[in-house]
């Protein structure tokens, strides 16, 4: 059925627990928005994660018959979120097409798109992909001449050629962040003000065997340009005020060059500028010349995470890393120095990791927060997921994999452990556990990725005796569930 209006809705679901924490602006929607927006649809974007209305305004625009309306699906909770949406979608009218995008249908296509509720999926990158899939569906066109999707035909599953990674980032629209409330995200909590993600970058050029990026992104790296870059910032500021920004890049420090580019563009522009990012390697930081150091201090970087995962240098060589443990404690020297909050985090459960090797985990942790009062680390369950190079060997520990969409939704990176078989006996799975937990609320730098008012009481009341237990392993008599089941009620 044709859409009269060239109508789309595109709908974020929920992600879990997380939520609780605040929402960030949904970036991924905004992108696939981007091309249709601009060539005159009307894109309506609903978020479950802010409007407690949303099935009122998603019914609404159902009446409206739209083309297509459009969610994602990442591998675990949200996906049980996004079916719900779906199945409204398709109890209100079967012939309106829901399509998913996102990590879980690029990796597990056949078996997302075996659910009924899923007329399409999208593959890899989606904004040329959804530009193109909404002129055929507008016009009833061929849908196998799109490339990069798949669907079911006659009961049978298709899924058509790929679409290579876009080269050039800088040829996308800018995102259309007047089709979401702004005010209503937040990325970090850096001075009590509103706050942003960006996304400048895609991919990351390494190859750490418990990532999906060397899957989906072939171990390259992409960008925009820093000239595009410092136009965003300054779109976003004139536009809306904000000047707290959080770059949200796998690998934001990948071309140095690049970076001091776009710092020095803030430093001579903006005043009152405030950043963190989410992804700059040890090693990068280690090769940070004079003038890169000072560049970070100038243009307001507050916080920058590094991933760790492991203190054993046994478990770095499995992971394939390539960075020393002597890499990460230079790095935070580094960091301690220029008054930069230091997110380190680490990898727990991983397969053939040993007691000894979550010893030496913890060990660096309370080293690298004793020699940087600006540091902080948390601890994460490893979870395998499909493209991975540590799939296989959680294969052949015992792990076995969901068979279909719903079990994927009980597949929570915190907690996937408690619903599927495992290497991991129930003495380290509660040790894992234990640290996870205390390692959220033990060091209060964590506190400016906390946005609500209830979640920073809760981890004041709680901060003591998580660094406690952290620090001493005692976690007998523990709280820490009733505390987490109040924080998420």
């Amino acid at each position: 059925m044709m859409s009269e209006s060239g109508n789309i809705v595109l709908v974020q679901p929920r992600t879990g627990s997380w939520d609780y924490l605040g929402a960030r602006i949904p970036e991924g929607l905004l992108g696939i928005a981007s091309i249709p927006e601009k060539e005159g649809y009307k894109v309506t974007i609903i978020d479950q994660r802010v409007e407690s209305d949303w099935k009122e305004k998603l019914e609404k625009q159902l009446k409206l018959n739209p083309i297509v309306v459009g969610t994602t699906g990442m591998t675990g909770p949200q996906l049980k979120y996004s079916l719900e949406l779906s199945r409204l979608v398709k109890d209100f009218n079967k012939d309106i097409p829901v399509m998913w995008g996102g990590m879980h249908p690029t990796m597990q296509p056949h078996q997302t798109l075996g659910d009924t509720l899923i007329d399409i999926i999208t593959i890899g990158e989606g904004e040329l992909t959804f530009a193109e899939l909404v002129h055929t569906l507008e016009r009833k066109g061929n849908l196998r001449n799109v490339k990069g999707i798949g669907f079911r035909e006659n009961g049978h599953v298709v899924i058509n050629e790929s679409r290579p990674n876009l080269k050039n980032l800088d040829e996308l629209p800018d995102l259309p962040y007047h089709l979401v409330d702004m005010k209503k995200y937040y990325a970090v909590d850096f001075r009590s003000r509103q706050s942003i993600i960006l996304t400048t970058s895609r991919g990351c050029p390494f190859r750490c065997t418990f990532c999906i990026d060397p899957a989906v992104h072939k171990n390259t790296w992409r960008c925009y340009s820093a000239e595009r870059v410092l136009e965003k910032i300054r779109f976003i500021i004139d536009t809306y005020g904000i000047r707290d920004f959080f770059f949200q890049d796998d690998n934001f420090g990948t071309d140095p060059n690049r970076v001091k580019t776009i710092l020095r563009g803030i430093v001579n522009e903006f005043d009152d500028f405030a950043w963190g990012t989410l992804g700059i390697r040890a090693d990068a930081i280690c090769r940070m010349d004079e003038e890169y150091q000072q560049l970070l201090v100038k243009s307001g970087c507050k916080n920058i995470d590094v991933g760790i995962e492991s203190g054993s240098p046994r478990m770095i060589k499995l992971m394939k890393k390539d960075e020393e443990v002597e890499d990460f404690v230079k790095a935070n020297r580094i960091l301690a120095k220029l008054n930069i909050v230091s997110k380190f985090t680490f990898i727990l459960g991983y397969p053939t990791e040993t007691e000894e090797d979550i010893r030496m985990s913890k060990e660096l942790a309370l080293q690298l927060m004793k020699e940087n009062k600006n540091a902080y680390c948390l601890f994460f369950t490893f979870c395998p997921y499909l493209g991975t190079e540590a799939w296989d060997l959680s294969i052949q520990g015992g792990f076995k994999q969901p068979t279909s969409l719903n079990e994927w939704a009980n597949f929570d990176f915190d907690g996937w452990t408690k619903n599927s078989p495992t290497w991991l006996d129930k003495k380290r799975l509660k040790i894992i556990d234990n640290i996870n937990f205390t390692s959220y609320f033990m060091n209060k730098n964590v506190k400016y990725k906390i946005s609500t008012r209830r979640g920073k009481v809760l981890f004041d009341i709680y901060n003591p005796i998580a660094k406690f237990r952290f620090k001493h392993n005692f976690y007998h008599f523990p709280i820490e569930r009733k505390i987490r089941d109040k924080m998420l009620a």
